[in-house]
């Protein structure tokens, strides 16, 4: 039987799923069943992956408002099956098959909110039980310099040790240190936030489950409090890098506290300045070669 693109990716699914990649795997999936539905057929063939048809999907993305880093995330993936298949020998390699889509990061889309928007965010009164629990629980990630919330789920009294938090980063297997004073330490130990077990599909599921509840809860809250940008989990820690740099934290210190392997992804959670902040930068320095 000949071996079709949508079968090799099925298999390349149920590996990562027996690797513990759950992540992954879920991407290929999504990737793949858009990838069908824009063409109107269930089985994709090695050949259809073409110039005239990663268009087509490039425009059925664009057509259904998809953000540009969600299509770069898409075709990355058909990128990366199509070639794994290359590599198994299942497919012939085309040169720039990938170069008229888009498959970089979109950096003027920045997720940062404003001082004023977090303050009012972490502090605005709400009276609903859920969304002071959601509130606390955004400050306190905060706190941890934007912890991410599959590492934060895993977070407990017993990750604090000698007034410092320790974590390794589940993504990049970074380890974090992050000192806390009593008060800190004392939301962690009343944070409840029930861990899941990301070696098992059943715990990935739960923390998919648990990570959409607390965005769901995080955009409620922000509509109560009238605040008018999207707010996530990733909101929190694109905010803390970004209010890090304009506090002139070095971009370094920014990418240890983040857990970042390299510090090329630090840049890109960072919100550049606008045009009066660098100006008046500019006066800053000119100033000191025109003091002279």
């Amino acid at each position: 039987m000949k071996v079709t693109f949508s079968s090799f990716t099925q298999t390349c699914i149920y590996d990562l799923r027996h690797e513990g990649r759950f992540s992954t795997a879920r991407l290929y999936d999504i990737s793949l069943r858009s990838f069908c539905k824009c063409l109107g057929r269930d089985v994709i063939l090695f050949s259809e992956i073409n110039r005239n048809s990663l268009h087509l999907f490039k425009m059925y993305l664009i057509e259904r408002h998809y953000s540009p880093n969600t299509q770069s995330t898409y075709m990355r993936m058909l990128r990366a099956l199509y070639n794994k298949g290359v590599y198994a020998g299942l497919a012939k390699h085309v040169h720039n098959l990938f170069h008229d889509v888009f498959t970089g990061i979109d950096k003027s889309h920045k997720k940062a909110m404003s001082p004023v928007d977090l303050n009012t965010l972490f502090y605005g009164k709400v009276k609903s039980p859920a969304l002071i629990r959601a509130q606390q629980t955004a400050r306190l990630m905060y706190r941890l310099c934007g912890i991410p919330f599959v590492d934060f789920q895993h977070v407990g009294s017993d990750s604090v040790k000698d007034g410092s938090l320790n974590y390794s980063r589940r993504k990049t297997g970074v380890c974090v240190s992050i000192p806390v004073n009593k008060e800190t330490a004392s939301l962690i130990e009343k944070a409840a936030v029930c861990p899941s077990d990301m070696n098992t599909e059943t715990g990935y599921r739960h923390y998919q489950s648990s990570l959409r509840k607390f965005n769901a809860s995080l955009s409620r809250l922000a509509s109560k409090l009238g605040i008018k940008a999207h707010v996530s989990s990733y909101t929190i820690r694109h905010s803390w890098a970004t209010t890090a740099l304009y506090c002139h934290v070095p971009v370094e210190v920014i990418s240890s506290a983040l857990g970042h392997a390299d510090i090329k992804t630090t840049q890109i959670y960072l919100k550049g300045f606008n045009a009066k902040e660098i100006g008046l930068a500019n006066r800053k320095v000119c100033r000191c070669v025109e003091n002279k």
